[in-house]
């Protein structure tokens, strides 16, 4: 089974990690809103003018511009809270299947049966002709995601060794990754990022989801690294190019 084995745990986290984020935002907002000098705004009579010549005249002034920040503040995090509030609901509802997931493949025939039912109910009344264009459309390309899923579960991916690195895949978190002793040249971080490669803190490598596109990119790093930089990063003692060109 492909995916991430920690899918379901990653989503609940970013769930609950969007809902304090939105919850702080509010908290602020409200900080904001019932500042003292909002409270203090409250002791001028409603349209009572600055007074130009009188004493409190910069007080005046000083007491509306710091009520009218505070409140554009408000207004901002107030912003903020509803906007990750809508990204904590649109995680926990969202129908989007990812190939992360490991249920992705199973999902994937689910939904192909339900558009088939659908539009095999279009077909048995009156419909108009994109009606059937479309879903067809979608169809096709949910088929295809199942194709290339099941094609990559039975991809067999051999780790590679290098002097200084090594290439793997890693299973539990559903990514090909390249493991370095030290860290690599401006030209080989070059080469990855350029192909799709991306520095995890966590993991300590540089790494990617792993699917076609990213048996390619590998193959292409792997075979740029050993040409153009065969004096630091070369394959260990044993290992032979025709074992790296079987990742294509």
């Amino acid at each position: 089974m492909g995916g991430r084995s920690d899918y379901e745990e990653r989503k609940q986290k970013r769930i609950e990690r969007y809902k304090i984020l939105s919850e702080k935002a509010k908290e602020r907002s409200n900080q904001y809103m019932n500042s003292s000098g909002n409270k203090m705004l409250e002791r001028i009579p409603l349209g009572q003018p600055i007074l130009v010549d009188h004493y409190s005249a910069k007080g005046h002034r000083n007491l509306l511009e710091r009520a009218q920040n505070n409140i554009k503040k408000s207004i901002e995090e107030d912003k903020k809270s509803k906007f990750y509030s809508n990204r904590a609901e649109s995680a926990g509802n969202s129908k989007v299947i990812y190939s992360d997931d490991p249920r992705a493949i199973e999902k994937l025939k689910e939904k192909l049966e339900r558009l088939e039912n659908e539009r095999n109910s279009i077909k048995a009344r009156e419909h108009y002709k994109w009606e059937l264009t479309n879903i067809g459309a979608t169809i096709r390309e949910t088929k295809k995601r199942i194709e290339r899923l099941e094609k990559l579960e039975e991809i067999k991916f051999e780790d590679v060794k290098f002097d200084n690195c090594k290439v793997i895949r890693n299973k539990e978190i559903n990514r090909i990754q390249f493991l370095f002793n030290e860290i690599p040249n401006e030209n080989i971080r070059r080469e990855l990022k350029s192909n799709g490669f991306h520095w995890s803190r966590k993991e300590q490598a540089w790494q990617r989801e792993f699917n076609q596109n990213c048996i390619r990119a590998t193959n292409r790093i792997v075979k740029d690294i050993f040409d153009k930089e065969g004096k630091n990063l070369y394959v260990a003692k044993g290992t032979k190019i025709e074992e790296i060109e079987e990742f294509e």
